[in-house]
């Protein structure tokens, strides 16, 4: 067990330090969209898929550790599909480049997934062994479902404010994963 925990730890920490790079990322982007929302274009949603991506690396993280400490495979499984989410959602940020109407819709989509997936495996992880970053997971999860369509909604700064707080959530997972 202390060789699994070992080698766990030798890929969290790497993870954890690429999630916060990413929620730094995240986070200033989505001040600097919620302050001047015309700088919303190419370049803003070039720069989203690598912040995306390291987000990916730490989801990835999240689910090495939890599969080292003997997590479920409901946990395990959910972390999976919450990274395939999360990858794909950088993808259709790419994809923005070329169609921003469909691009939308898709990041829109793989949102919620990613989201429904950190949500089941935070629900699991509670109920599971001591250890993994159970209450970042959930908050990183609800955040994004809870308060940016919402934010769309009414207008430019709570949309983009949202994003740049659920930006900072990847910041607490990645320090959470981190320290574990």
């Amino acid at each position: 067990m202390t060789d699994t925990l070992t080698r766990t730890d030798t890929v969290a920490r790497p993870a954890g330090i690429a999630t916060v790079v990413g929620g730094a990322v995240t986070t200033v982007l989505g001040l600097v969209a919620a302050v001047a929302p015309s700088l919303v274009g190419p370049a803003w949603f070039a720069t989203v898929v690598p912040a995306a991506l390291l987000f990916a690396v730490g989801v990835l993280g999240v689910r090495h550790r939890a599969r080292g400490l003997g997590a479920s495979r409901l946990v395990t499984g959910a972390l999976a599909v919450a990274a395939g989410a999360t990858i794909a959602f950088a993808l259709a940020h790419l994809y923005a480049l070329a169609d921003e109407d469909t691009a939308i819709l898709l990041f829109s989509v793989f949102m919620v997934l990613m989201a429904v997936g950190l949500v089941v495996a935070a629900i699991g992880m509670f109920r599971g062994p001591a250890g993994l970053p159970r209450w970042t997971t959930l908050v990183t999860g609800v955040w994004p479902v809870a308060t940016i369509p919402v934010g769309a909604a009414v207008g430019d700064l709570p949309h983009f404010g949202a994003i740049a707080v659920w930006g900072l959530t990847w910041i607490a997972l990645g320090v959470a994963l981190f320290r574990a």
